[in-house]
């Protein structure tokens, strides 16, 4: 199964906090609609993969940023929107770094197998 979503925020931008707590940012949370949008859309089995995965994931970016930043949203919306039970069910994880030229043409692809 191949998803394509919109270029997730980095990790520094979906949580903030506050002392102790945790919470998901505006612009965090307008990435998880938008995104768990196009992935209810994308995934036809509507039950969660119970068995090991691999995570094959294409970040199509402009600019800088490092390549680990965005793997832990990607791995909460897949659980969110119930692709897959538990992020401990991927076994095998390879992302590669894609440069595009307008902000415009960032995206990322998920592959899941």
């Amino acid at each position: 199964m191949i998803f394509t979503l919109p270029k997730p925020p980095s990790i520094n931008h979906i949580y903030g906090r506050n002392g102790n707590r945790t919470y998901i940012t505006n612009a965090g949370q307008a990435w998880i609609t938008e995104a768990g949008y196009q992935l209810n859309i994308q995934y036809k089995r509507r039950k969660p993969i119970t068995e090991e995965v691999a995570f094959y994931i294409k970040l199509y970016i402009c600019g800088r940023g490092d390549i680990d930043n965005y793997n832990k949203a990607l791995f909460d919306l897949f659980i969110k929107q119930g692709v897959i039970e538990d992020d401990s069910q991927i076994v095998f994880l390879q992302i590669e770094k894609i440069k595009v030229r307008h902000r415009n043409m960032q995206k990322v692809e998920i592959e899941v197998a």
